[in-house]
């Protein structure tokens, strides 16, 4: 089975971003359902754009919880790599926010790989544009 694409959503200062409706349990476009614990989500970075390095990513489970795990990235372009994964913990019917660095996750196709423990969970990542 192939990974689960998420489109990051990127921010723009003062203004409210995209329906993010998977906390109360639907997927969309910029939040999705895991589908694979072997393949995971692929979450693309905005491209060509000034944007901040630090991804906001939103997880949320259902009656039974898991972990997500973030996939260390390769060298080049990721930096940090050598921190390693990262593993997130959910409880069951938990909402957790937790702010990563490209520079450690970002892999040499400039996607970031999650790999979850169940198809319970779901993913939505977000990005801060730069200052003007």
């Amino acid at each position: 089975m192939a990974t689960t694409a998420i489109t990051c959503e990127l921010l723009t200062v003062n203004t409210r971003s995209a329906d993010l409706p998977f906390i109360a349990g639907g997927g969309t476009a910029n939040a999705i359902v895991a589908t694979s614990t072997t393949d995971g989500w692929v979450i693309s970075p905005p491209s060509g754009l000034q944007f901040d390095e630090r991804l906001c990513i939103i997880l949320g489970s259902d009656g039974t919880g898991g972990t997500v795990t973030f996939n260390a990235g390769d060298r080049y372009p990721a930096q940090r790599a050598d921190l390693g994964t990262l593993v997130i913990t959910l409880a069951a019917d938990d909402g957790r926010v937790v702010h990563i660095e490209t520079s450690r996750f970002l892999q040499n196709d400039g996607t970031i790989v999650a790999i979850p423990s169940t198809t319970g969970l779901v993913l939505a990542a977000v990005m801060m544009a730069k200052a003007p």
